[in-house]
Protein backbone atom coordinates (compact mmCIF):
# COMPACT_ATOMS: atom_id res chain seq x y z
CA UNK A 1 0.00 0.00 0.00
CA UNK A 2 1.32 3.55 -0.84
CA UNK A 3 2.20 6.09 1.69
CA UNK A 4 -0.54 8.98 1.34
CA UNK A 5 0.94 12.57 1.14
CA UNK A 6 -1.76 15.50 1.69
CA UNK A 7 -0.10 18.29 0.24
CA UNK A 8 -2.12 22.00 1.07
CA UNK A 9 -1.70 24.24 -1.76
CA UNK A 10 -1.28 23.81 -5.57
CA UNK A 11 1.22 26.51 -6.29
CA UNK A 12 4.70 26.12 -7.55
CA UNK A 13 6.00 23.75 -4.51
CA UNK A 14 2.76 21.87 -4.05
CA UNK A 15 3.15 21.36 -7.99
CA UNK A 16 5.98 19.59 -8.17
CA UNK A 17 5.98 18.07 -4.68
CA UNK A 18 2.67 16.01 -6.28
CA UNK A 19 4.78 15.45 -9.23
CA UNK A 20 7.38 14.42 -7.93
CA UNK A 21 5.26 11.91 -5.22
CA UNK A 22 2.98 10.48 -7.65
CA UNK A 23 4.85 7.36 -8.59
CA UNK A 24 5.65 6.50 -4.67
CA UNK A 25 2.75 7.83 -2.53
CA UNK A 26 -0.64 8.22 -3.05
CA UNK A 27 -1.63 12.01 -3.49
CA UNK A 28 -4.34 14.64 -1.95
CA UNK A 29 -4.27 17.82 -2.72
CA UNK A 30 -6.11 20.72 -0.69
CA UNK A 31 -6.47 23.75 -2.15
CA UNK A 32 -8.70 26.33 -0.85
CA UNK A 33 -8.58 29.09 -3.93
CA UNK A 34 -11.52 28.95 -6.53
CA UNK A 35 -9.52 31.25 -9.01
CA UNK A 36 -5.77 32.63 -9.54
CA UNK A 37 -6.78 35.88 -7.79
CA UNK A 38 -9.53 34.73 -5.17
CA UNK A 39 -10.86 38.17 -3.19
CA UNK A 40 -12.14 35.48 -0.20
CA UNK A 41 -9.27 35.66 0.82
CA UNK A 42 -7.43 39.09 0.88
CA UNK A 43 -4.35 40.23 2.08
CA UNK A 44 -3.88 43.47 4.53
CA UNK A 45 -0.85 45.65 4.75
CA UNK A 46 -0.06 47.25 8.24
CA UNK A 47 3.02 48.26 7.20
CA UNK A 48 4.36 49.49 3.60
CA UNK A 49 2.03 48.37 0.93
CA UNK A 50 3.11 45.91 -1.31
CA UNK A 51 2.05 47.94 -4.66
CA UNK A 52 2.48 45.01 -6.50
CA UNK A 53 -0.65 43.34 -7.62
CA UNK A 54 -1.55 40.53 -7.38
CA UNK A 55 1.26 39.82 -4.91
CA UNK A 56 -0.75 36.03 -3.76
CA UNK A 57 -1.71 33.11 -5.75
CA UNK A 58 -4.32 31.11 -5.46
CA UNK A 59 -6.26 28.27 -7.29
CA UNK A 60 -4.51 25.81 -9.39
CA UNK A 61 -1.06 26.66 -10.39
CA UNK A 62 -0.96 29.55 -8.07
CA UNK A 63 1.13 31.81 -9.10
CA UNK A 64 2.50 30.31 -11.65
CA UNK A 65 -1.00 31.34 -13.73
CA UNK A 66 0.08 35.21 -12.57
CA UNK A 67 3.71 35.84 -13.10
CA UNK A 68 6.57 34.94 -15.63
CA UNK A 69 9.32 33.47 -13.21
CA UNK A 70 12.44 34.32 -13.30
CA UNK A 71 14.78 31.69 -13.07
CA UNK A 72 17.54 32.11 -10.70
CA UNK A 73 19.98 30.48 -8.26
CA UNK A 74 20.50 31.57 -4.93
CA UNK A 75 24.47 32.49 -4.72
CA UNK A 76 26.24 30.12 -2.90
CA UNK A 77 27.68 33.05 -0.54
CA UNK A 78 24.00 33.32 0.76
CA UNK A 79 23.75 29.53 1.65
CA UNK A 80 26.88 29.61 3.32
CA UNK A 81 25.63 32.64 5.61
CA UNK A 82 21.69 31.77 6.21
CA UNK A 83 21.05 28.33 5.42
CA UNK A 84 21.83 25.43 7.27
CA UNK A 85 23.21 23.50 4.39
CA UNK A 86 25.83 24.21 1.81
CA UNK A 87 24.55 25.27 -1.53
CA UNK A 88 26.03 21.88 -2.74
CA UNK A 89 23.78 20.44 -1.27
CA UNK A 90 20.78 21.88 -3.87
CA UNK A 91 22.40 21.82 -6.88
CA UNK A 92 21.65 18.20 -8.18
CA UNK A 93 17.80 19.47 -7.43
CA UNK A 94 18.60 22.70 -9.25
CA UNK A 95 19.21 21.11 -12.64
CA UNK A 96 16.37 18.47 -12.09
CA UNK A 97 14.22 21.65 -11.76
CA UNK A 98 15.42 23.87 -13.77
CA UNK A 99 14.49 22.07 -17.30
CA UNK A 100 10.58 21.81 -15.58
CA UNK A 101 10.13 25.64 -15.00
CA UNK A 102 11.71 25.86 -18.87
CA UNK A 103 12.12 23.38 -21.28
CA UNK A 104 15.79 24.04 -20.76
CA UNK A 105 18.46 22.85 -18.96
CA UNK A 106 20.36 24.51 -15.94
CA UNK A 107 23.91 23.67 -17.76
CA UNK A 108 23.18 24.80 -21.24
CA UNK A 109 21.95 28.80 -19.29
CA UNK A 110 25.31 28.51 -16.99
CA UNK A 111 27.66 28.42 -19.96
CA UNK A 112 25.40 30.87 -21.38
CA UNK A 113 25.48 32.95 -18.60
CA UNK A 114 30.04 32.26 -18.61
CA UNK A 115 29.49 33.67 -22.34
CA UNK A 116 27.62 36.52 -21.45
CA UNK A 117 30.10 37.27 -18.59
CA UNK A 118 33.17 37.31 -21.44
CA UNK A 119 30.99 39.68 -23.73
CA UNK A 120 30.18 42.05 -21.14
CA UNK A 121 33.71 41.99 -20.17
CA UNK A 122 34.64 42.60 -23.67
CA UNK A 123 32.72 46.01 -24.00
CA UNK A 124 34.50 47.42 -20.91
CA UNK A 125 32.46 46.59 -17.97
CA UNK A 126 34.64 45.98 -14.93
CA UNK A 127 34.52 42.62 -12.99
CA UNK A 128 32.01 42.30 -10.62
CA UNK A 129 29.20 39.84 -9.65
CA UNK A 130 26.72 39.34 -12.22
CA UNK A 131 23.85 36.70 -11.24
CA UNK A 132 22.17 34.90 -14.42
CA UNK A 133 18.48 35.52 -14.67
CA UNK A 134 16.59 33.50 -16.93
CA UNK A 135 13.27 33.75 -18.12
CA UNK A 136 11.73 31.64 -20.51
CA UNK A 137 9.47 32.89 -23.72
CA UNK A 138 6.27 31.66 -22.67
CA UNK A 139 5.58 31.15 -18.61
CA UNK A 140 4.11 28.02 -17.46
CA UNK A 141 1.32 27.30 -15.23
CA UNK A 142 2.62 24.22 -13.42
CA UNK A 143 -0.55 22.52 -12.76
CA UNK A 144 -1.04 22.31 -16.57
CA UNK A 145 2.57 21.64 -17.92
CA UNK A 146 3.24 18.92 -15.30
CA UNK A 147 -0.40 17.32 -16.42
CA UNK A 148 -1.38 16.67 -13.11
CA UNK A 149 -5.50 16.90 -13.79
CA UNK A 150 -6.48 13.39 -13.29
CA UNK A 151 -3.59 11.96 -11.60
CA UNK A 152 -4.13 12.78 -7.95
CA UNK A 153 -7.13 13.48 -5.71
CA UNK A 154 -7.94 17.29 -5.65
CA UNK A 155 -9.93 18.16 -2.31
CA UNK A 156 -11.43 21.73 -1.83
CA UNK A 157 -11.47 23.53 1.13
CA UNK A 158 -9.49 25.83 3.27
CA UNK A 159 -7.49 23.93 6.58
CA UNK A 160 -8.72 25.13 9.59
CA UNK A 161 -7.34 22.59 12.19
CA UNK A 162 -4.96 19.64 12.21
CA UNK A 163 -5.78 16.83 15.04
CA UNK A 164 -2.77 14.83 16.68
CA UNK A 165 -2.18 11.56 17.20
CA UNK A 166 -1.09 10.05 20.50
CA UNK A 167 2.76 9.94 18.86
CA UNK A 168 2.98 13.66 18.48
CA UNK A 169 2.27 13.81 14.57
CA UNK A 170 -0.47 14.90 12.33
CA UNK A 171 -3.13 12.53 12.24
CA UNK A 172 -5.81 14.58 9.96
CA UNK A 173 -6.52 17.90 8.88
CA UNK A 174 -9.71 19.18 9.02
CA UNK A 175 -10.93 21.24 5.97
CA UNK A 176 -13.54 23.11 5.54
CA UNK A 177 -15.77 23.96 2.69
CA UNK A 178 -19.00 26.00 2.07
CA UNK A 179 -19.67 25.55 6.31
CA UNK A 180 -19.24 22.28 5.84
CA UNK A 181 -16.25 20.02 7.75
CA UNK A 182 -14.49 17.09 6.83
CA UNK A 183 -11.47 14.71 8.46
CA UNK A 184 -8.90 14.42 5.75
CA UNK A 185 -6.22 11.62 7.67
CA UNK A 186 -2.91 10.66 5.98
CA UNK A 187 0.37 9.52 6.27
CA UNK A 188 2.69 12.67 5.76
CA UNK A 189 1.17 16.16 5.48
CA UNK A 190 3.33 19.02 3.93
CA UNK A 191 1.85 23.11 3.52
CA UNK A 192 2.84 24.06 0.62
CA UNK A 193 0.71 27.12 0.78
CA UNK A 194 2.85 30.05 0.52
CA UNK A 195 4.99 32.39 2.66
CA UNK A 196 1.67 34.02 3.83
CA UNK A 197 -0.09 30.93 4.17
CA UNK A 198 1.74 28.17 5.16
CA UNK A 199 2.78 30.79 8.86
CA UNK A 200 -0.59 31.06 9.66
CA UNK A 201 -1.14 27.03 9.03
CA UNK A 202 1.77 26.93 11.43
CA UNK A 203 0.11 29.21 13.88
CA UNK A 204 -3.00 27.11 14.33
CA UNK A 205 -1.07 24.07 14.95
CA UNK A 206 0.66 25.73 17.44
CA UNK A 207 -2.58 26.41 19.83
CA UNK A 208 -2.88 22.14 20.19
CA UNK A 209 0.94 22.01 20.16
CA UNK A 210 2.90 24.96 21.73
CA UNK A 211 6.48 23.64 20.26
CA UNK A 212 9.89 25.81 20.55
CA UNK A 213 9.83 26.51 16.96
CA UNK A 214 6.34 27.22 15.99
CA UNK A 215 7.29 30.13 17.74
CA UNK A 216 9.32 31.79 14.57
CA UNK A 217 6.06 30.52 12.10
CA UNK A 218 5.07 34.12 10.61
CA UNK A 219 8.57 35.63 11.69
CA UNK A 220 11.69 36.15 9.91
CA UNK A 221 9.69 37.36 7.13
CA UNK A 222 11.63 38.72 3.85
CA UNK A 223 10.29 40.53 0.32
CA UNK A 224 12.71 41.82 -1.80
CA UNK A 225 12.16 45.50 -2.09
CA UNK A 226 12.14 46.75 -5.59
CA UNK A 227 11.60 50.42 -7.42
CA UNK A 228 13.58 52.49 -10.06
CA UNK A 229 16.06 54.28 -9.15
CA UNK A 230 18.14 56.30 -11.51
CA UNK A 231 19.30 56.52 -15.28
CA UNK A 232 22.25 55.92 -17.13
CA UNK A 233 23.69 56.99 -20.65
CA UNK A 234 26.21 54.56 -21.75
CA UNK A 235 29.51 55.14 -24.27
CA UNK A 236 29.29 50.91 -25.62
CA UNK A 237 26.42 48.96 -27.40
CA UNK A 238 24.75 47.46 -24.46
CA UNK A 239 21.59 46.89 -25.87
CA UNK A 240 22.92 43.69 -27.97
CA UNK A 241 23.52 41.77 -24.52
CA UNK A 242 21.19 43.09 -22.07
CA UNK A 243 18.17 40.70 -22.83
CA UNK A 244 20.75 38.40 -24.36
CA UNK A 245 18.91 34.94 -26.21
CA UNK A 246 20.52 32.15 -24.94
CA UNK A 247 21.53 29.72 -28.55
CA UNK A 248 19.42 26.73 -28.71
CA UNK A 249 16.75 28.05 -26.71
CA UNK A 250 13.77 30.35 -27.13
CA UNK A 251 14.43 32.01 -23.46
CA UNK A 252 16.65 35.12 -22.27
CA UNK A 253 19.65 35.75 -20.02
CA UNK A 254 19.66 39.09 -18.17
CA UNK A 255 22.34 39.26 -15.69
CA UNK A 256 21.78 41.84 -12.94
CA UNK A 257 24.75 43.73 -11.43
CA UNK A 258 25.17 42.68 -7.52
CA UNK A 259 27.00 44.68 -5.16
CA UNK A 260 26.96 44.58 -1.55
CA UNK A 261 26.30 46.59 1.27
CA UNK A 262 26.66 45.79 4.75
CA UNK A 263 26.56 42.06 4.35
CA UNK A 264 23.64 42.88 1.74
CA UNK A 265 23.36 42.21 -1.89
CA UNK A 266 21.77 43.83 -4.20
CA UNK A 267 21.20 43.72 -8.00
CA UNK A 268 20.56 46.13 -10.81
CA UNK A 269 19.06 45.61 -14.09
CA UNK A 270 19.43 47.81 -16.88
CA UNK A 271 16.67 48.51 -18.82
CA UNK A 272 16.25 50.51 -21.94
CA UNK A 273 14.90 53.94 -21.43
CA UNK A 274 13.05 55.55 -24.89
CA UNK A 275 14.08 58.95 -24.03
CA UNK A 276 16.82 59.99 -21.17
CA UNK A 277 15.40 63.35 -20.84
CA UNK A 278 11.92 62.54 -19.83
CA UNK A 279 12.82 63.00 -16.09
CA UNK A 280 8.97 63.48 -15.22
CA UNK A 281 7.75 59.98 -16.67
CA UNK A 282 10.72 58.22 -15.92
CA UNK A 283 10.27 58.43 -11.99
CA UNK A 284 7.06 56.51 -12.52
CA UNK A 285 7.06 54.16 -15.11
CA UNK A 286 4.84 51.36 -14.78
CA UNK A 287 5.31 48.03 -16.42
CA UNK A 288 2.20 46.66 -17.88
CA UNK A 289 4.58 43.12 -19.86
CA UNK A 290 3.42 40.75 -16.79
CA UNK A 291 -0.41 41.10 -17.76
CA UNK A 292 0.43 40.66 -21.50
CA UNK A 293 2.63 37.84 -21.29
CA UNK A 294 -0.27 36.24 -19.32
CA UNK A 295 -3.16 37.36 -21.71
CA UNK A 296 -1.09 38.45 -25.01
CA UNK A 297 -4.46 38.37 -26.86
CA UNK A 298 -6.32 41.51 -24.83
CA UNK A 299 -6.04 44.32 -26.84
CA UNK A 300 -6.16 46.36 -23.67
CA UNK A 301 -2.48 45.70 -22.46
CA UNK A 302 -1.29 47.26 -25.93
CA UNK A 303 -3.23 50.17 -25.35
CA UNK A 304 -1.23 50.49 -22.27
CA UNK A 305 1.69 50.26 -23.54
CA UNK A 306 1.70 53.26 -25.69
CA UNK A 307 1.99 54.95 -22.41
CA UNK A 308 5.01 53.73 -21.52
CA UNK A 309 7.88 53.23 -24.55
CA UNK A 310 10.51 51.57 -22.45
CA UNK A 311 7.97 48.69 -22.03
CA UNK A 312 7.54 49.01 -26.00
CA UNK A 313 11.72 48.18 -26.19
CA UNK A 314 11.57 45.80 -23.66
CA UNK A 315 8.70 43.71 -25.32
CA UNK A 316 10.43 44.03 -28.91
CA UNK A 317 13.64 42.34 -27.72
CA UNK A 318 12.18 39.83 -25.14
CA UNK A 319 9.07 38.79 -27.48
CA UNK A 320 10.48 39.44 -31.04
CA UNK A 321 14.64 39.38 -30.54
CA UNK A 322 14.85 42.80 -31.87
CA UNK A 323 17.56 45.18 -30.37
CA UNK A 324 17.20 48.93 -30.92
CA UNK A 325 20.48 51.02 -30.52
CA UNK A 326 19.92 52.68 -27.27
CA UNK A 327 22.33 53.94 -24.87
CA UNK A 328 19.65 55.15 -22.08
CA UNK A 329 18.57 52.59 -19.67
CA UNK A 330 16.78 52.86 -16.15
CA UNK A 331 18.68 50.78 -13.35
CA UNK A 332 16.03 48.54 -11.41
CA UNK A 333 16.87 47.78 -7.64
CA UNK A 334 16.19 44.33 -6.32
CA UNK A 335 17.69 44.03 -3.22
CA UNK A 336 17.86 41.79 -0.47
CA UNK A 337 15.90 42.34 3.12
CA UNK A 338 17.19 42.27 6.18
CA UNK A 339 15.15 39.98 8.31
CA UNK A 340 14.46 40.01 11.91
CA UNK A 341 13.01 37.49 14.39
CA UNK A 342 9.35 39.61 14.93
CA UNK A 343 6.25 38.44 14.10
CA UNK A 344 4.94 39.81 10.32
CA UNK A 345 2.34 37.41 8.85
CA UNK A 346 -0.51 36.41 10.81
CA UNK A 347 -4.63 36.36 10.53
CA UNK A 348 -7.37 37.99 12.35
CA UNK A 349 -11.21 38.38 12.32
CA UNK A 350 -13.10 41.10 10.30
CA UNK A 351 -16.19 42.75 12.03
CA UNK A 352 -17.61 41.06 9.02
CA UNK A 353 -16.68 38.14 10.36
CA UNK A 354 -14.10 37.46 6.99
CA UNK A 355 -10.28 36.32 8.07
CA UNK A 356 -7.76 38.12 6.34
CA UNK A 357 -4.02 37.34 6.19
CA UNK A 358 -2.04 40.46 7.96
CA UNK A 359 1.55 41.53 6.32
CA UNK A 360 3.74 43.62 8.21
CA UNK A 361 6.32 44.97 5.83
CA UNK A 362 8.89 47.59 6.45
CA UNK A 363 12.37 48.72 5.54
CA UNK A 364 14.75 50.15 8.69
CA UNK A 365 16.85 52.77 8.33
CA UNK A 366 19.82 51.00 8.27
CA UNK A 367 18.18 49.66 5.06
CA UNK A 368 17.55 52.72 3.38
CA UNK A 369 21.24 54.19 4.04
CA UNK A 370 23.03 51.03 2.38
CA UNK A 371 20.57 51.05 -0.12
CA UNK A 372 21.52 54.79 -1.08
CA UNK A 373 25.16 53.17 -1.03
CA UNK A 374 24.82 50.78 -3.28
CA UNK A 375 23.45 52.90 -5.72
CA UNK A 376 26.45 54.70 -5.49
CA UNK A 377 28.58 51.84 -6.15
CA UNK A 378 26.65 50.52 -8.91
CA UNK A 379 27.22 53.73 -10.62
CA UNK A 380 30.76 53.80 -10.24
CA UNK A 381 30.78 50.57 -11.37
CA UNK A 382 29.82 51.54 -14.43
CA UNK A 383 31.55 54.71 -14.65
CA UNK A 384 34.11 53.41 -17.15
CA UNK A 385 31.25 52.75 -20.04
CA UNK A 386 28.85 55.46 -18.55
CA UNK A 387 28.43 59.20 -20.41
CA UNK A 388 26.70 60.68 -17.83
CA UNK A 389 24.24 58.96 -15.06
CA UNK A 390 21.22 60.45 -12.41
CA UNK A 391 19.50 59.32 -9.89
CA UNK A 392 15.95 59.90 -9.04
CA UNK A 393 14.47 62.34 -6.58
CA UNK A 394 12.76 60.16 -4.19
CA UNK A 395 13.24 56.88 -5.35
CA UNK A 396 13.02 55.12 -1.87
CA UNK A 397 9.44 56.26 -1.30
CA UNK A 398 8.46 54.27 -4.79
CA UNK A 399 9.96 51.04 -3.47
CA UNK A 400 7.45 47.94 -3.53
CA UNK A 401 6.91 44.45 -2.47
CA UNK A 402 8.08 42.20 -5.42
CA UNK A 403 6.01 39.85 -3.91
CA UNK A 404 8.62 36.75 -3.11
CA UNK A 405 7.23 35.76 0.31
CA UNK A 406 9.93 33.79 2.26
CA UNK A 407 11.34 33.18 5.35
CA UNK A 408 7.98 32.76 7.79
CA UNK A 409 8.86 28.80 8.25
CA UNK A 410 12.38 28.99 7.53
CA UNK A 411 14.81 25.56 7.23
CA UNK A 412 17.20 25.70 10.78
CA UNK A 413 19.22 23.54 12.53
CA UNK A 414 17.50 24.11 15.89
CA UNK A 415 14.46 24.58 16.75
CA UNK A 416 15.82 27.59 18.78
CA UNK A 417 16.20 29.60 15.18
CA UNK A 418 13.74 28.34 12.87
CA UNK A 419 10.92 26.35 11.80
CA UNK A 420 11.69 23.38 9.95
CA UNK A 421 15.03 20.96 10.11
CA UNK A 422 17.38 20.50 6.82
CA UNK A 423 14.81 18.41 5.96
CA UNK A 424 11.97 20.87 5.66
CA UNK A 425 10.21 18.62 8.43
CA UNK A 426 9.06 21.06 11.58
CA UNK A 427 10.92 20.39 14.29
CA UNK A 428 9.04 18.65 16.95
CA UNK A 429 6.53 17.11 14.91
CA UNK A 430 7.08 13.39 12.84
CA UNK A 431 5.16 13.84 9.83
CA UNK A 432 4.66 17.08 9.01
CA UNK A 433 6.60 19.07 6.21
CA UNK A 434 6.62 22.51 4.79
CA UNK A 435 7.40 23.43 1.06
CA UNK A 436 7.00 26.48 -0.43
CA UNK A 437 9.04 30.36 -0.07
CA UNK A 438 8.17 30.01 3.67
CA UNK A 439 11.16 28.03 3.93
CA UNK A 440 13.60 29.93 2.60
CA UNK A 441 16.06 31.68 5.49
CA UNK A 442 17.37 34.17 2.71
CA UNK A 443 17.31 34.18 -1.06
CA UNK A 444 19.80 37.49 -1.46
CA UNK A 445 18.56 39.37 -4.38
CA UNK A 446 17.11 35.85 -6.30
CA UNK A 447 13.48 35.35 -7.30
CA UNK A 448 11.88 32.10 -5.16
CA UNK A 449 10.70 30.15 -7.74
CA UNK A 450 13.58 27.97 -8.97
CA UNK A 451 14.48 27.42 -5.31
CA UNK A 452 11.25 26.63 -4.27
CA UNK A 453 10.86 24.05 -7.02
CA UNK A 454 14.06 22.69 -6.12
CA UNK A 455 13.44 22.42 -2.20
CA UNK A 456 10.52 20.67 -3.40
CA UNK A 457 12.12 17.79 -5.58
CA UNK A 458 14.82 17.26 -2.83
CA UNK A 459 11.83 16.92 -0.10
CA UNK A 460 10.07 14.34 -2.69
CA UNK A 461 13.58 12.26 -3.25
CA UNK A 462 13.66 12.67 1.01
CA UNK A 463 9.89 10.62 1.62
CA UNK A 464 10.52 8.22 -1.06
CA UNK A 465 13.35 7.05 0.84
CA UNK A 466 11.48 6.63 3.81
CA UNK A 467 9.91 3.09 5.05
CA UNK A 468 6.21 2.42 4.36
CA UNK A 469 3.54 3.75 7.14
CA UNK A 470 2.71 0.82 9.03
CA UNK A 471 -0.09 2.14 10.94
CA UNK A 472 -3.80 2.09 10.05
CA UNK A 473 -5.27 4.36 8.20
CA UNK A 474 -8.92 5.17 9.02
Amino acid sequence: MKPRAVIVGAGLGGCVLAHALLDTHEVVLVERGASAEDPRFPVVDVGLPAVTQPHVGAGLGGTTQLWHNGLIEVDAEIFSAHWPFPKTELDPFYEQAFPLLSNTSLAQVRAAVDDLRRRYRDLGLPEGLMQGLYYPRWPLNLWESLKLQGRLEVLRGDVVDFELDPAGGIASLTVEEGGQRRQVGGDVFLLAAGGLGSPILLQRLAERAPLPALRHAGAHYEDHPMGFVGEVEVTVPLYRLWNYRVPGTDGNLRLPLVVKRNGLHMSFQMRPAANYHRASRRERVGSVLNDLRRNPWNPLHYVKLFKHWDDILDILSFKFGIHLPTRHYTLLLCAQMPTAPELSIWSRREASGQEVRVRRWHLGEQFRLDARGAVDDVLAWLAPVTRRSRVFNGWQDDLRSAAHHSGTARLSSDAESGVCDPDCRVHGVANLYVCDGSLIPSSGIANTGLTIAALALRLAAHLRRQPSPTRPRE
